[in-house]
């Protein structure tokens, strides 16, 4: 359950941890105009009901992308929980509408709601780029958010955004003055072992920050290109 594991650490309580049923009073009620959903819909937001995390993460798998109109509609409902699961089912099963909703949740006051909006972006990347590209930049701003859940959910969203998001990473690189968010840049880098990031990766050995200049390295040496002489502009 590679992505219970991803997202439970986006989040700032253990996914493997079930928590008490609560009350009645405290489900979260639903909107009367939800659009209609399917069966597999419906029980994956009695799971978020309950309070049983693992339980709800399994739902997350049968959910499909005819379950994303409802899905989308939920993103502004007034349970942070609930929102937040509702981000973390449209990374796995939304399109290029669910976009907006992640940004939109990238810049809520919520931590929760940030970084599973980041590492959201990461998976709906996989599935529809080109609504995703736009948001790069947002998603490379949390590489200095004030909480370091976010921060690392923006490391592994970035990573997993692949090629796309090797200029929003050379940019922050090569003028932003905040070191955090540099090394965690160059953190992402790493985590992506992408060949086409090499002359960037080269041009990060001669950086002032050990930390940058240690990521590239390492980077470098995971792709074999350590003995390897290019010509760099």
């Amino acid at each position: 359950m590679a992505g219970a594991v991803e997202f439970g650490a986006a989040r700032q309580r253990n996914l493997n941890v079930s928590t008490p049923e609560p009350s009645p009073a405290s489900q979260p009620t639903l909107p009367p105009a939800l659009p209609p959903h399917s069966p597999a819909l419906a029980a994956f937001l009695a799971a978020v009901a309950a309070g049983v995390d693992e339980a709800t993460e399994a739902r997350v798998a049968t959910l499909t992308p005819d379950d994303e109109p409802a899905l989308l509609v939920l993103t502004v409902h007034p349970s942070e929980d609930l929102r937040w699961w509702v981000l973390r089912a449209l990374a796995d099963c939304g399109a290029a509408d669910s976009a907006d909703a992640l940004a939109a949740a990238a810049r809520d006051p919520s931590p929760d709601l940030r970084s599973v909006a980041a590492l959201g972006f990461g998976h709906l990347h996989a599935r529809a780029p080109q609504a995703v590209a736009p948001h790069l930049e947002l998603l490379a701003g949390l590489l200095q958010d004030d909480d370091g859940f976010v921060r690392q959910a923006a490391v592994d969203g970035l990573a997993l955004c692949g090629e796309s998001a090797l200029p929003v990473l050379g940019e922050l690189l090569a003028t932003s003055n905040h070191q955090g968010a540099r090394t965690r840049a160059a953190s992402a880098l790493r985590t992506m072992r992408s060949i086409k990031a090499a002359p960037l990766l080269y041009r990060c050995l001669n950086d002032p920050n050990h930390l940058v200049h240690t990521f590239a390295y390492e980077a470098l040496d995971d792709l074999g290109l350590l003995d390897n002489v290019l010509l760099l502009p």
